[in-house]
């Protein structure tokens, strides 16, 4: 993925401007590579960029809102809106922009062990 695009996409998603973001680039390239670790096998990112790069931007965005005690509780994908929450936003939420990507083969549930009585 085009690092130039990354972050072009962040300060899109953050309202940053380009010396601003500059800053958190370890962050932004920290969200891809992590992004690019849980796609599917078969997919191919450059196929699906401009997606990913939103995708990243907003998982950067919200990190990095989470680190300054500032969550957003929407983000929407077609026309980028963002709306303030009160921090219960997950990151779940920004990874479903593209779930249909991610491998989810890794998910580990945790079971709950029931009581049964000895009869």
């Amino acid at each position: 993925m085009d690092e130039k695009q990354l972050m072009k996409d962040f300060c899109l998603v953050s309202g940053l401007d380009a010396q601003q973001a500059e800053g958190w680039k370890p962050l932004v390239l920290g969200c891809w590579e992590e992004l690019r670790l849980r796609l599917r096998p078969a997919v191919q990112p450059q196929a699906h960029r401009e997606r990913l790069s939103l995708a990243c931007a907003a998982l950067a965005h919200y990190r990095l809102q989470r680190m300054q005690g500032e969550v957003y509780s929407g983000i929407k994908v077609g026309d980028i809106s963002l709306t303030a929450g009160s921090g219960q936003q997950s990151e779940a939420m920004v990874l479903e922009m593209v779930s249909d990507l991610l491998d989810s083969a890794g998910v580990c549930v945790q079971g709950v062990g029931i009581y049964s009585p000895k009869r």
